[in-house]
């Protein structure tokens, strides 16, 4: 599959100067490199990079060449190709062996394809297949400033994936411009596989991989022309599929696998209980895992041209987030930008709250044959994990927000979020100092007091910080260079301090004519 794209996108690239389409051939080339006085990176180093960083020293060197889509016109095209040779410092995690636990220290693997694409646009539609860096596109949240979508944040490597919807917001016939419509669908497959192999240690849990990737969205918007503007969308993940071990005691107790057709494709757009095909757990309940959110937004924008937004994602795994029995579970934001480069152009405030989640003790009836209680309640929602899959997460990097440490963290082997009851503030600042300085500077404070299956034995906490400039010469096109540090204080994830440095050239490799 990967070298069928590779073809692709290399045939796309070759092509392109005859199609007289787009306006050439872009490139990207990056050199980095970090340290770190703990054993991952630093909070702010890592969060929301698309799992380009993980442990706490490193460098990689990083090219791309990439075709951008023509918006302008009705049919357009991109592609692009991203690759990466990533050195980093081991990391360790417990393994059981010939009956006894042992440490390894796992590397990273060297060489990544980050992205992989071929896009295709016919007026508003299009249609994407392979990796891409997308999360920038959410109508919510800020990539670059918040501390994270709940949904997809960009926290991970991107899915490989088939994705098609509208890539902008359409009017909506009829309604004189007056409301809009934007969403899509995708389906993929989930990488990460190896990962939890080499980490997971096989003693008394369980192991799903082989796992399928399903997402959605769909957004509404008034018109954008107008000073208030009100924009309300619902977005939803979903593993499923996958083949799950479990282990007792060292020993294998049971295999189960679940198959994928076209029907657990439907079964996983439309939440419906599984067929005789899929796990017990999904006949019983709703197929797959879902993980999503309710998105708000309220923004206003000033005569000179500034913009103001509030937003909020009220998270869900299941109908009692849906009917919002989580409280106030959720991201709330306040946004403001002044579009222009000013000493001050961005501020982004947030809070985070993620301790409710419906209550503490889930009933099932069903889960207990014979019981004569008949009622159910919800509750236990442990957001971002589930009976069956090792957690919200490719390759250990959360897919969620990032403020939720996902399962790269655990040194122990533990295939699942230690913490998802998590509470905090994040603050995040950007400007520019001259034409060639530019500043951002983000912190936050979180507590955390584990799941509420397996409370956290003493209260967590932890304070993070990053300081980053970046230096975009005019004189030198294409050219930027960028210093960061960034520290961790408290013992939900630990002390830490890292700084990274990075060269990066950008320009054209040559033009197509017109």
């Amino acid at each position: 599959m990967i070298r069928k794209t590779i073809a692709i996108i290399i045939g796309i690239l070759l092509i392109a100067p005859n199609i007289n389409a787009q306006d050439g051939i872009n490139y990207i080339v990056e050199a980095s490199a970090h340290t770190a006085s703990g054993t991952f990176a630093p909070h702010y180093m890592s969060a929301n990079q698309y799992g380009i960083i993980m442990n706490g020293s490193g460098a990689y060197l990083r090219a791309g060449a990439f075709i951008e889509m023509d918006t302008t016109k009705r049919f357009s095209y991109a592609a692009g190709i991203d690759l990466m040779g990533i050195y980093e410092s081991t990391s360790p995690t417990r393994r059981w062996e010939n009956g006894t636990f042992s440490m390894l220290q796992i590397r990273p693997q060297i060489f990544r394809i980050q992205q992989l694409y071929a896009d295709l646009k016919y007026r508003a539609v299009f249609l994407s297949i392979g990796m891409r860096q997308k999360a920038h596109e959410n109508p919510i949240t800020n990539h670059r400033l918040s501390s994270g979508n709940l949904v997809l944040s960009g926290n991970s490597r991107p899915i490989p994936q088939v994705q098609a919807g509208f890539h902008r917001f359409v009017d909506i016939p009829f309604t004189q411009g007056w409301v809009q419509i934007k969403g899509d669908i995708a389906y993929g497959k989930f990488l990460g596989d190896n990962y939890l192999r080499n980490h997971y240690y096989q003693y008394s849990s369980f192991l799903t991989t082989n796992v399928f990737y399903h997402y959605k969205s769909l957004y509404l918007r008034s018109n954008p022309n107008k000073p208030f503007v009100v924009t309300i969308g619902i977005e939803d993940g979903v593993q499923f599929g996958g083949d799950t071990d479990t282990y007792r005691n060292g020993e294998l107790v049971s295999s189960e696998k679940s198959t994928v057709n076209i029907k657990a494709f439907a079964q996983a757009f439309l939440p419906s209980s599984g067929d005789e095909n899929a796990n017990k757990g999904d006949q019983l309940f709703v197929y797959g895992n879902h993980v999503g959110a309710i998105d708000i937004a309220l923004e206003y924008n000033f005569a000179n041209r500034s913009q103001l937004r509030a937003y909020t994602q009220w998270i869900y795994e299941d109908g009692s987030g849906m009917n919002k029995l989580n409280g106030w579970d959720g991201l709330w934001g306040i946004a403001y930008h002044t579009h222009r480069n000013s000493i001050l152009s961005d501020i982004v405030i947030e809070y985070i709250g993620l301790d409710n989640q419906s209550g503490a003790i889930p009933w099932q009836p069903t889960d207990r044959p014979g019981t004569q209680v008949t009622t159910q309640t919800s509750g236990g929602d442990d957001y971002y994990n589930n009976y069956r899959y090792n957690g919200w997460q490719q390759a250990g990097h959360g897919l969620g927000t990032p403020m939720s440490p996902s399962i790269m963290y655990n040194t122990d082997g533990y295939m699942r979020y230690l913490n998802t009851r998590v509470r905090g503030g994040h603050i995040a600042l950007q400007g520019y100092m001259n034409s060639n300085w530019q500043y951002r500077i983000m912190a936050s404070y979180r507590e955390a007091w584990g799941t509420p299956f397996i409370p956290a034995k003493e209260d967590k906490y932890q304070g993070s910080m990053l300081i980053e400039c970046t230096y975009s010469p005019q004189k030198l096109d294409g050219w930027k260079f960028c210093g960061a540090v960034a520290v961790d204080a408290g013992n939900l994830i630990g002390d830490n301090v890292g700084i990274c440095l990075s060269i990066t050239k950008s320009g054209s490799l040559f033009k197509f004519k017109k």
